[in-house]
């Protein structure tokens, strides 16, 4: 428990600080169709098609299928090519802020902790509007946080919603929805 109140702790202290260098940080949003599926759990060295701009193909740096709220499922994907990060999400159900069973994706970044033995994934997926749901005609900004111990085989974190395009603070309209399940 310290463990997650101190790598919270820091992520936040550190949120505008830039990534140490052995870390990566992601600035570009690919398609859906660029990140490759993320329908199955595990991991995988490499997956998805060639990207255009490079010639490189996506490499997979992490592929889960978690519990989204304890009842629905979540498949999360971070792909690298080259320096750049990308993260795709797909959730069974999106509690009126995220489409349901549609790949939404933007920049990611890995955070290592080593001081507290822990690795944090997180993201910033751009999500349309949700007309049902508790933003209305806006836009949704999600962001996407994943805790993982180096010594666990358990990740958990959760998934904020904001109201409004590139909207990364504030008072989020519902409760995040947690996220929870087995490393591979």
């Amino acid at each position: 428990m310290r463990r997650v109140i101190f790598s919270c702790c820091v992520l936040v202290a550190c949120n505008d600080a830039p990534a140490p260098p052995n870390l990566d940080t992601g600035t570009s949003v690919a398609s859906s169709s660029d990140a490759g599926s993320a329908g199955t759990s595990g991991a995988s060295e490499s997956a998805g098609s060639a990207d255009t701009s490079t010639g490189a193909p996506p490499e997979v740096v992490l592929q889960l299928t978690l519990e989204l709220e304890t009842l629905e499922e979540v498949s999360v994907e971070i792909t690298r090519v080259g320096d750049e990060l990308t993260a795709r999400l797909e959730a069974s159900r999106g509690y009126g802020v995220a489409p349901a069973g549609e790949a939404i994706s933007g920049p990611a970044r890995i955070d290592a902790l080593p001081e507290a033995g822990a690795t944090i994934y997180g993201a910033r997926l751009a999500g349309p509007a949700v007309a049902d749901g508790p933003c209305g005609d806006e836009p949704v900004s999600l962001a996407l946080a994943l805790h993982h111990d180096e010594d666990a085989s358990f990740v958990a974190g959760g998934l904020t919603a904001y109201c409004g395009a590139d909207t990364w603070f504030g008072v989020p309209p519902i409760e995040p929805l947690r996220i929870s399940g087995k490393m591979p």
